[in-house]
């Protein structure tokens, strides 16, 4: 049975390529896969794109080698997510209307452009709630990246060769066990610390023993910072200096 023409395949394809790659333009810049491809990004929020908000993590150095190395990594990982996405949801609207054609010659009934309309602005809304989730993760883990490498590059300049962090999360009931588990100590008030080598570096896993400097899981907002030699935290859980050589990574331990 017949169903949609090549053509019509071709049109979808075209629509969906275009309407993705200029999503991953705007919000990962210029990465080689698109190199040769120009569009006019429209947004609300301008300068969000994840390149932005690693520098800003970082607070506006200069990135060395290593820096834009780690980035363009984070960069090419966000485009994979975004041309699978891509690749489903060509898959999905083809498919889709291909069966809704091949239904109504079966039926021996007019299919109606505004039926097709419809069928695709369903698959379209389903795939841009996937992709606020690819973008809220993403984000999330660049900013957690680009603070990472600028507590790397303040610790160096410290001469501690493996920083102590912690992670701050938001307090409004929503944080998920997991992360109060290993982000706060059990009296649930002070921070609990990690050296930057204990952090996996691939997303999280609901038991994991360590944390993980990319996230805990979809929408995570906690956020990793520094915690330096000779502070602490008092009583309630907000840091404070304590001595100058003071340790309370080795303190926490002892307890």
């Amino acid at each position: 049975m017949i169903g949609i023409s090549s053509t019509g395949k071709e049109a979808i394809s075209k629509v969906v390529e275009e309407l993705f790659d200029s999503i991953a333009m705007e919000f990962l810049g210029n990465i080689p896969s698109l190199a040769n491809k120009k569009f006019i990004a429209i947004s609300s929020q301008t300068n969000m794109g994840l390149p932005h908000l690693f520098v800003q993590a970082m607070k506006n150095k200069n990135l060395n080698d290593i820096e834009k190395d780690v980035l363009k990594g984070l960069l090419e990982n966000a485009y994979g997510y975004i041309d699978g996405l891509k690749s489903r949801t060509r898959s999905n609207i083809t498919d889709a209307v291909d069966g809704a054609i091949k239904q109504a010659k079966l039926r021996n009934v007019k299919l109606y452009p505004e039926q097709i309309r419809q069928i695709v602005n369903e698959e379209m809304q389903k795939a841009r709630s996937h992709m606020k989730t690819i973008a809220e993760s993403e984000s999330t883990k660049t900013k957690n990246f680009g603070t990472a490498m600028d507590i790397t590059r303040v610790a160096a300049d410290l001469g501690d060769a493996d920083p102590t962090v912690m992670f701050v999360i938001v307090r409004d009931g929503k944080t998920c066990n997991d992360c109060l588990r290993l982000h706060m100590m059990p009296d649930g008030i002070t921070p609990r610390l990690w050296k930057l080598s204990q952090l996996k570096q691939t997303y999280g896993k609901r038991g994991d023993d360590a944390p993980s400097l990319v996230n805990r899981h979809p929408h995570c907002r906690c956020q990793i910072t520094y915690l330096t030699k000779g502070f602490g935290f008092n009583d309630k859980g907000r840091v404070s200096y304590v001595s100058e050589n003071y340790d309370a990574y080795a303190a926490q331990q002892d307890e």
